[in-house]
């Protein structure tokens, strides 16, 4: 499998959506453009708007509303699969001065997330790419807001699964295959993924959900939403999604 450096991914809304518990496995920030997105961060409201990013960390759950306002809502995300130098990370911790995930938009910001966004489009070779990412991470740092996307060097054994297998979440991936790709036994992996409070399933599960939201940005039918994200039975893809997020995939699509 190919490494991927950065995810991308647009959010519309016609219609309020509430959603719980959505996993984000690897460092993410949402822009949103149009509504505003309702945030609850240590049970204390935050609300976002065009003017501000939301900024999150590998291995948290994030429990929102995305409200459309006068208008469709409209959110893009960018997802990190690849670190700053840690030199970086160590010097921007230490100058962390806000535990919120909010970084405030400037035009250099501005100018540096659109072209890693369009990045994807123009066919670079992976070194360019490379320097594209890191020159994001150094307005970044300018800022004094790195911290809040890598507040730690060492990333954990569910956050180093959850990248690996959101390459190709429908696959039918097996534990033992897995496990031998970071040169793990079977049995040192349950037992690492035990140590996290989680399980090889749950973490499958969760990139699989979050599959499904984006995928449900462009498709209306269940059944091949279900299918693409590995699921052969849709009855089942739709009891995960509901037990998930708190709202069933119908009740989901109807928001769009």
């Amino acid at each position: 499998m190919t490494k991927l450096l950065v995810q991308t991914g647009q959010f519309r809304g016609t219609q309020r959506q509430p959603l719980r518990n959505v996993l984000i496995h690897a460092p993410t920030i949402v822009w949103v453009h149009r509504g505003h997105k309702q945030l609850w961060w240590h049970d204390a409201p935050h609300r976002y708007t065009p003017s501000d990013w939301l900024v999150v960390p590998a291995s948290h759950y994030l429990t929102f509303v995305n409200e459309p306002d006068q208008t469709q809502f409209y959110s893009r995300t960018m997802t990190f699969h690849e670190a700053p130098p840690s030199a970086w990370i160590q010097e921007s911790a230490e100058k962390a001065l806000h535990a919120e995930p909010r970084v405030q938009v400037t035009p250099q910001l501005d100018y540096c997330f659109n072209a890693l966004f369009d990045m994807s489009e123009k066919a670079l070779s992976h070194d360019t790419q490379r320097q594209f990412l890191l020159g994001f991470y150094a307005e970044l740092k300018h800022v004094g807001a790195l911290h809040l996307l890598f507040p730690g060097e060492r990333k954990s054994v569910r956050e180093r699964l959850a990248s690996y297998l959101s390459i190709n979440p429908g696959d039918a991936h097996h534990i033992e295959t897995v496990a031998n790709h970071f040169s793990m036994s079977r049995a040192t992996m349950v037992r690492r993924l035990n140590a996290e409070s989680t399980s090889f399933r749950q973490v499958l599960t969760h990139v699989r959900m979050n599959y499904a939201l984006s995928l449900m940005q462009s498709s209306r039918s269940q059944l091949d939403v279900a299918l693409t994200c590995g699921y052969q039975s849709e009855a089942r893809f739709s009891s995960r999604f509901k037990q998930e997020f708190g709202l069933t995939p119908r009740q989901y699509l109807k928001t769009l």
